[in-house]
């Protein structure tokens, strides 16, 4: 599997623009059907950096791993603290992994997610920063 990284734009219409011979490179040709996931936060208030997957049979899995403890009896899996790094993930975050033919992405999950909706909507009625909601969370171990 070739793993093919670069950055691009969003036009004004909102199609997201990939150079003409990127499709080619891939093994795609006009007509082909690709499925894309986009993997986003939750949080609508801060700009971050939103995953794109291109895939010829599109995601199959996707589960969210509980933070490492230590009294865990399965299997666990365990990256270098070095890779963490070279992604931006914090030591000790929870983990959501994509699975897809070939590929397996692994990101930070967002605590955000494991809040019901009602309690997302009451914090966003009152106006306090998804940010502060998220650190109380960490900061207190909440867990779903």
């Amino acid at each position: 599997m070739k793993l093919i990284e670069m950055s691009t734009l969003v036009d004004k219409q909102g199609r997201i623009i990939l150079p003409v011979e990127l499709p080619g490179v891939a093994g795609l040709k006009p007509g082909d059907e690709v499925h894309v996931t986009l993997a986003v936060s939750q949080e609508e208030t801060q700009s971050l950096c939103p995953q794109l997957v291109i895939t010829p049979q599109g995601v199959e899995i996707a589960v969210q791993l509980s933070g490492w403890q230590e009294d865990d009896e399965e299997g666990d899996l365990t990256l270098p603290n070095d890779l963490l790094e070279a992604a931006g993930i914090p030591e000790g975050s929870d983990l959501e992994i994509v699975c897809t033919a070939g590929a397996i992405v692994i990101m930070e999950s967002d605590i955000l997610d494991s809040l019901p909706d009602e309690l997302r909507e009451l914090f966003d009625e009152l106006g306090i920063d998804p940010g502060t909601v998220r650190e109380v969370m960490r900061k207190e171990g909440y867990t779903s």
